[in-house]
């Protein structure tokens, strides 16, 4: 039978070839299409990437460091290319402040620098010698105060009324004040021997004195104390005159409390004696057998 009387034959002949064909290609178009896709899907990854990374770059540059930065980063290639300067034949050497430091003369082999500091430090802290020029006011009562004061009989005769307990005498600071009696200053230890005669006629003598406590070890029970001209500047603040300050003892078996800030009177028997520690007056004034009169 001849093939144009069968057509049904030939057309399922030719579907078959045109789905292998239609196959073929589509598997083809899938697999592009995938790695088309895949391809596209990670470029938009990596650009938005860049562009998120490029955005940060553009803020962080605004800022005042990378801007210090940048300059500092573009110094070295703008010095590179420009033409080299001659270095300077010596820098000054500068501190962390940036302020130039100062030139220290040179230690010798015989003088270390160490001793040569010291010797700066005494030009600069040396007072200017009195002999350059005149002396102002407060430099004229420096000087004077450092000078020994001839010593001589301010006050020649002194007496003293006697007052109760016990009928003593009564006497101030200012009878034994040695720069306002005999003008002595510093006081030595020949000032007993130097004395008015009436000054030394208290030696031994049961005397009155009014003053004030310097502060003692305790608050109770002292049995000795320092008695002091005055509670300011004098006794309490500076190294006071050795006749401003000196110690009393008390009688056997009597005790004091500490007096603060206040005055009171002290009765005992008055001694005069100049005691040295290597040479060096430490008292000239005494009282022992004392009671404390706190009224």
């Amino acid at each position: 039978m001849q093939a144009h009387l069968y057509p049904a034959r030939q057309m399922i002949t030719f579907l078959l070839l045109l789905s292998v064909g239609s196959l073929a290609v589509s598997g083809t178009g899938c697999s592009s299409s995938e790695q088309t896709e895949y391809r596209q899907f990670s470029d938009k990854i990596d650009q938005s990437g860049q562009e998120t990374v490029a955005a940060s770059d553009a803020a962080d540059s605004k800022s005042p460091a990378a801007q210090q930065n940048q300059q500092s980063a573009t110094q070295p290639e703008t010095r590179a290319d420009a033409t080299p300067e001659p270095a300077p034949a010596k820098q000054q050497t500068t501190t962390a402040d940036n302020s130039p430091a100062k030139a220290e003369p040179t230690p010798t082999a015989n003088q270390p620098a160490k001793q040569i500091r010291v010797e700066e430090l005494a030009l600069v802290a040396r007072k200017p010698d009195p002999s350059q020029r005149a002396l102002t006011e407060q430099e004229q009562k420096e000087l004077a105060a450092s000078e020994p004061r001839e010593v001589k009989i301010l006050v020649k005769d002194r007496s003293f009324r006697k007052v109760a307990p016990e009928n003593v005498l009564l006497i101030n600071y200012d009878d034994i004040d040695l720069l306002k009696v005999m003008n002595m200053e510093p006081v030595t230890p020949q000032a007993p021997e130097l004395m008015p005669e009436w000054l030394k006629d208290l030696d031994g003598q049961r005397i009155r004195i009014r003053g004030f406590m310097y502060p003692p070890f305790q608050q109770t029970g002292n049995e000795f104390f320092q008695l002091a001209r005055d509670n300011q500047i004098c006794c309490f603040g500076k190294n006071p005159k050795i006749y401003d300050l000196f110690p009393v003892v008390m009688r056997d078996g009597v005790t004091t409390d500490y007096i603060l800030n206040r005055p009171f009177d002290v009765v005992g028997v008055f001694h005069i004696k100049a005691e040295t520690v290597d040479g060096e007056l430490q008292r000239i004034y005494l009282i022992d057998d004392a009671i404390v009169i706190d009224k």
